[in-house]
């Protein structure tokens, strides 16, 4: 059981377990950013860092006071140090992990108009299929029709063309490839091509 001799044990202990049951009480809810640094504006001095520093402060303060006996004034320039460490190694764990992969969301990442996906049931005539495609790094699954109506078998390469009520309306990649191609003349043998002059 841990033993409070003094108000500086008191103090130590306050802070150590105000930082540990705050970080948890952040995770479990999820209300408030751990990190402090949206669009840019991260720094060493956040809610977490500052958590960190909180915690280690009243745990290494305690140890060395109640632990290793240490002197009151030892105890305190250890606490400090402690705390700098523990707010340290937050902030490097947000800087080189976490913060390069947090950016805020774009509406437009997640549009699906333009989208390249793979049957994976077969549209019947006039029906109702299931196409697989990619969003952000994830694998993701939306019912589809034909946007022609016509089947399409499964394992065809489609482009998600719209979405109305939670359904994908597609086209074969290869159809719409071939109705939005170029026309090339074909020469005859002997021909010379023509001259584009600019």
């Amino acid at each position: 059981m841990l033993a409070v001799n003094d108000v500086l044990d008191a103090i130590y202990l306050g802070a150590f377990l105000f930082g540990i049951l705050f970080v948890l009480a952040t995770l479990v809810i999820g209300s408030v950013d751990m990190g402090g640094h949206h669009d840019g504006d991260f720094g060493p001095f956040n809610l977490s860092t500052i958590l960190g520093f909180v915690a280690w402060f009243g745990g290494v303060g305690y140890l060395v006071k109640n632990g290793i006996g240490g002197a009151a004034a030892v105890s305190v320039i250890a606490a400090i140090l402690g705390g700098l460490v523990g707010g340290a190694a937050i902030y490097w764990l947000l800087a080189k992990i976490v913060s390069p992969a947090d950016r805020p969301l774009d509406p437009k990442d997640y549009e699906l108009p333009g989208t390249i996906g793979h049957v994976s049931s077969s549209i019947r005539l006039g029906g109702v299929g299931e196409v697989v495609f990619e969003q952000q790094g994830t694998r993701q699954v939306i019912a589809a029709k034909s946007l022609d109506g016509v089947a399409i078998p499964r394992g065809i390469d489609v482009v998600i063309l719209r979405t109305d009520h939670g359904i994908a309306y597609v086209q074969p990649w290869e159809t719409l490839l071939a109705e939005h191609a170029e026309p090339t003349a074909v020469l005859a043998v002997g021909d010379e091509a023509p001259v584009v002059r600019a």
